[in-house]
């Protein structure tokens, strides 16, 4: 067990972990949506000219911002020829820009905004899974360092190819897809959201004993997952309105996971790591680390925590 969690409310999530959390994810969708200000901006310019809506039509160097702000996605644009684009950009401007008066360049701005929004939207959902990964990563990094392990890692690149430890690192996290190192029981790789052959589904985080070969560039989840050390589940989500249906998500893969490997005659060591954390899950982590059922747990939003959890995942 992690030595930081010695009771069921350590695992809690405090109020200003959660609000922390709030705030890293207000401002990387700030960044994230930061593109898309700056093309309303250079929109602006480009039309300031502009006596009225119908002067867009003879501008097509502006047609992709207008279509936008119509509410095309790129996905619909696909299927449509350009007189359909025409078409499209005339109604916005018969229906809504003409009806704004003088305002007709804010409004364009503001219908493009709105539907960009959306985008932003569905980026930061992945985005937020992608940050709690990255945390995870920097700190096992840090944990590296600190120890002086020397460690080689692979990005995301359709070229898997290992690379050597950096003097400076910064910013990895965001790209890194696997880390090799070793420890004295052997030679370890860490690998994310890698589907198992004998689970049968996608696992957040994944050890195995093997060698940079071994890995197979990330196949040895369906060629040999019997060489699997430890299994996780990684939520990282802070948003406490979702953390007992993120737990309960992870549990039921925790299970399936332990129940698979068990049917196999193999081993498998089981943790968990969650943002969000309330009282109620934190009691039911908090019993399955007590009497074994999971082997090691933590709050991603406790760096004492954190800490300890990457120390026992290097070690293993």
């Amino acid at each position: 067990m992690n030595k930081f969690v010695t009771s069921a409310d350590d695992l809690v999530t405090t109020h200003e972990n959660t609000r922390a959390g709030f705030l890293a994810i207000a401002l990387e969708k700030n960044r994230v949506g930061d593109p898309y200000v700056k093309q309303a901006l250079a929109f602006k310019s480009m039309v300031a000219h502009t006596t009225g809506p119908d002067d867009f039509l003879t501008m097509p160097t502006i047609r992709p911002f207008l279509l936008t702000a119509a509410g095309l996605s790129e996905k619909s644009l696909q299927h449509l020829n350009h007189e359909d684009h025409t078409i499209v950009i005339r109604e916005l401007i018969d229906q809504f820009l003409k009806p704004a008066g003088p305002a007709y360049i804010d409004e364009t701005i503001y219908r493009f905004l709105l539907t960009k929004g959306d985008a932003v939207g569905g980026t930061m959902r992945n985005r937020i899974g992608a940050m709690g990964q990255e945390k995870l990563v920097r700190c096992i990094l840090s944990c590296m360092n600190v120890r002086g392990i020397s460690y080689l890692w692979a990005g995301n690149g359709s070229s898997f190819q290992w690379l050597p430890k950096q003097s400076d690192d910064r910013g990895i996290e965001k790209l890194l897809k696997a880390l090799y190192w070793s420890n004295p029981k052997g030679e370890r790789v860490l690998g994310f959201n890698m589907t198992n052959a004998i689970v049968t589904k996608n696992i957040d985080i994944c050890l195995y004993d093997t060698d940079k070969v071994g890995y197979h560039q990330g196949k040895i989840a369906k060629l040999h997952p019997e060489k699997a050390i430890m299994l996780g589940e990684l939520k990282g989500g802070i948003d406490p309105a979702g953390a007992d249906e993120h737990w309960k998500t992870a549990n039921t893969a925790l299970d399936r996971i332990r129940t698979s490997y068990a049917s196999k005659g193999l081993q498998i060591q089981t943790s968990f790591v969650g943002a969000a954390i309330e009282k109620a899950m934190a009691g039911e982590i908090f019993a399955q680390l007590r009497d074994g059922t999971m082997t090691n747990g933590a709050n991603l939003t406790d760096t004492n925590q954190l800490v300890e959890y990457c120390n026992w995942l290097l070690d293993l």
